[in-house]
């Protein structure tokens, strides 16, 4: 956690590599929340969703992404379940 300069270049190193992949910003993302970035990690998510992951259930259940929980661009890509 103290190393977010770091953590910034290995997010750039994979998105350099596998820029049509989803999972790398959806990582991205988790990342971001981790290091307490929400904007970053919003934008992140948002580009993982238009890469096409798009699994409401995983994404709201990630503990990794808690911060995003109730952010209205968040809620509106992964609103919650039905019961």
């Amino acid at each position: 956690m103290k190393r977010s300069e770091e953590a910034q270049r290995e997010m750039d190193f994979a998105v350099g590599l596998r820029p049509n992949d989803g999972n790398v910003p959806y990582n991205c993302a988790c990342i971001n929340c981790k290091l307490g970035r929400k904007a970053e990690a919003l934008t992140a998510i948002r580009k993982a969703w238009d890469a096409g992951g798009r699994d409401p259930v995983w994404t709201r259940r990630d503990p990794d992404l808690a911060i995003l929980h109730g952010d209205p661009e968040f809620e509106k890509l992964f609103p919650p379940e039905r019961a």
